[in-house]
């Protein structure tokens, strides 16, 4: 989501060392980080759990596809690419007070030109208390990808994968990318197909979960259904008449979605409505993140992005379920927002809770590059660290056994690095 500014043409009314900004045709959203009320934002799954699990049923049963053994099988085969721990010669801009640690991509990922972009962050820190998945240390990223080339449609993105970098060892990192996909049934024939319409953006894990935001629309993937490919080709999917080996376009694994929520509420025919960022219910799911808050319920934190060179901005707290590992649905078949703000932070392009703090990543307050803010509710934000190369999302990882609590971050532009640093 990284936005060349046309700084030349704004008029700053405010840009002081608090990160809050206001500009002219702004809804002068306030200089705080101010709470609204929250009772109107609902996400709505409708039945998607059961029509696409339906689907996703009768594939396994159809001996079609097979199930990784575990997420560790699947980051242990063959290495494709290979991220290093470390920055080497990037220059992050991050001030090292806030010690700065993380890694850096395989060269063929770690160019602006290159179709795939990072957008989200989340890890093993979030999907299990103690950090860990299977005893390891796994980060995972969110990529919206390039545009198939039989699309007309040269302004949609085709494709969205997650890519899970396990750094239990910083000398020698592992890593795997999974493409994310959709069951359906064409003519009578069960499948899998791209998204047909997809910004892959924000990333949350909760368990076996694996929640991932688009704007309009939150999907929800399952570890439980990682499927194996054993077909290398272009073409996703099992073939026109469902005959054929799965195939995900060269990707080794893929991940089908098992449902899905909107915001408001479902469109009628449960196809795509845009969302509406800053003004309406149908607000906008970007950047999402874990707030697990110890002996409070777990909570998922979503933001919207603006694309103009605004504040306002809304920053959303869902509830979540550790019995189902989803956000928690009330009687009425929907899940209600908790808590709901507007943010004074231009091009909002990530959020993080730690329960009382917020940390929000935007444009910096001289009204360009990018920087992470801090706030607590309805008070100003205060700028942190700058974050060179388009900050994206951000993550915030817990205390645990001793540890101290870090908050994670990745860029966009060339390159790029994942990092986590000192929580401010």
């Amino acid at each position: 989501m990284l936005k060349r500014l046309s700084h030349a043409v704004l008029v700053l009314i405010a840009a002081t060392a608090s990160g809050v900004m206001t500009s002219p045709g702004a809804a002068q959203a306030a200089a705080t980080f101010a709470r609204i009320d929250a009772s109107p934002f609902v996400l709505d799954p409708s039945d998607s759990f059961q029509r696409y699990g339906d689907i996703v049923s009768r594939i396994e049963a159809s001996g079609k596809v097979t199930s990784a053994a575990s997420l560790s099988a699947a980051i242990d085969g063959t290495q494709d690419f290979e991220p290093v721990w470390g920055f080497g010669s990037y220059s992050t801009g991050i001030a090292a007070s806030r010690n700065p640690v993380g890694f850096r991509w395989d060269g063929e990922d770690d160019d602006w030109n290159d179709p795939w972009r990072p957008q989200g962050i989340t890890g093993s820190w979030d999907a299990q208390p103690n950090l860990l998945w299977e005893n390891r240390k796994i980060a995972v990223t969110s990529w919206h990808g390039p545009h198939d080339r039989n699309n007309p449609n040269k302004n949609v993105d085709d494709f969205t994968r997650l890519t899970f970098v396990d750094h239990t060892s910083t000398s020698s990192l592992k890593f795997r990318d999974v493409l994310l996909v959709v069951p359906k049934t064409v003519d009578g024939v069960d499948t899998f197909a791209r998204f047909n319409w997809n910004h892959g953006d924000g990333v949350v894990w909760y368990g076996n979960t694996l929640l991932v935001a688009n704007g309009g629309r939150m999907h929800a993937f399952s570890l439980k259904h990682l499927w194996k490919m054993t077909r290398s080709e272009e073409e996703v999917g099992l073939g026109a008449d469902g005959s054929k080996a799965p195939s995900g376009r060269w990707h080794r694994y893929v991940l089908p979605m098992v449902g899905e929520y909107f915001p408001e509420s479902t469109p009628p025919d449960n196809g795509y409505i845009g969302c509406e960022s800053r003004v309406k219910t149908r607000h906008c799911l970007n950047s999402i993140s874990l707030d697990r808050r110890g002996s409070n319920r777990d909570s998922l934190v979503s933001a919207e992005f603006v694309g103009d060179d605004l504040a306002g901005g809304r920053a959303f707290r869902w509830p979540m379920d550790a019995s189902t590992a989803l956000p928690l649905v009330r009687e009425d078949g929907k899940v209600h927002a908790d808590e709901a703000f507007v943010s004074p932070i231009w091009h909002m392009q990530g959020i993080a809770s730690d329960g009382a703090n917020w940390f929000i990543s935007g444009t910096c307050a001289g009204g360009s590059g990018t920087c992470v803010h801090k706030a607590a509710p309805d008070t100003s934000p205060s700028q942190q660290a700058t974050v060179n190369r388009g900050l994206q999302n951000l993550s915030y990882q817990p205390a645990y056994n001793g540890s101290a609590p870090r908050l994670w971050g990745l860029t966009e532009g060339n390159d790029r690095f994942v990092f986590n640093i000192s929580v401010p």
